[in-house]
C-alpha cells in the first residue's frame, strides 16, 4: 500500500532523486546567474533570459527561486561563502597565526593575494561589488551581514595570537571592517580600471 501510495516525482529519474533533481537544477541556475549577472547585470537580466542560460524552463525557476532578486542572493552567497572557504583553508590554516610579525605578514599577504586572484574574474568582481548594492532593503542586509562576517573571520585569530598584539574585542572588529573596507575599494578600483595595475601593486 505504501508503494502505491508513492508520489511518482519521488522515484529516482535517471539514476537520481527527486530532491537531487532540485538541487541539481537550482545550481544550473546559479551557475546561469553569475554568468548573466556578472556580464550583462542584474538589472539587464530576465527570467526567460536566466532559463534560457541554464537551459531549463521557468517552471523549474520558480521551483527554486520566487523572484530573480533570490536567485541574485544565492548567487551572491554562494560566491561569498566559496571564497570564505577558501580563505580558510589555503591561507589561514597554512601556517597559523601564532608566531612572530614576519609570519602574520605572510599570512595576511597569503589572503590579499587570494583576493586579487579571485576577484580578476571581472564576473565574480562584478556582483560582489557593484550588482548587489541599492536592489533592495533585503540585499543591502545581505551585503551588510556578509561584510561583517568577513570582517569576523578575517581578524577571528588575533584573538588567541601572540600577546603583544593583543586587541579588545572592539578594536578587532574595527580592525576587521578596515581590511576588509580596503580590500573592497581597491578591487573596485582595479575592476572599473579594467584590470591594467598589475596585480603585484
Amino acid at each position: 500500500a505504501s508503494a502505491k501510495s508513492a508520489s511518482p516525482t519521488a522515484r529516482p529519474y535517471g539514476g537520481l532523486a527527486m530532491e537531487e533533481r532540485v538541487a541539481a537544477r537550482r545550481a544550473r541556475f546559479i551557475e546561469a546567474g553569475v554568468e548573466l549577472f556578472g556580464t550583462q547585470g542584474f538589472r539587464g537580466a530576465t527570467v526567460r533570459g536566466v532559463c534560457a542560460a541554464a537551459g531549463l524552463t521557468d517552471r523549474y525557476f520558480y521551483e527554486s527561486f520566487p523572484t530573480l532578486e533570490a536567485l541574485l542572493a544565492a548567487v551572491y552567497t554562494s560566491l561569498r561563502e566559496g571564497f570564505a572557504t577558501r580563505l580558510t583553508q589555503e591561507s589561514f590554516s597554512s601556517e597559523g597565526w601564532r608566531g612572530d610579525a614576519a609570519a602574520i605578514e605572510r599570512q595576511v599577504t597569503a589572503a590579499y593575494e587570494l583576493w586579487f586572484d579571485t576577484v580578476r574574474d571581472p564576473r565574480f568582481a562584478r556582483i560582489l561589488l557593484v550588482e548587489v548594492l541599492g536592489v533592495s532593503p533585503q540585499m543591502d542586509a545581505l551585503y551588510e551581514e556578509s561584510a561583517r562576517a568577513m570582517a569576523a573571520l578575517t581578524v577571528a585569530p588575533l584573538a588567541t595570537t601572540d600577546p603583544t598584539l593583543k586587541l579588545s574585542r572592539a578594536r578587532r572588529e574595527l580592525l576587521g571592517r578596515a581590511l576588509v573596507g580596503a580590500a573592497l575599494q581597491v578591487a573596485k578600483m582595479w575592476m572599473t580600471g579594467g584590470y591594467r595595475l598589475p596585480r603585484r601593486d
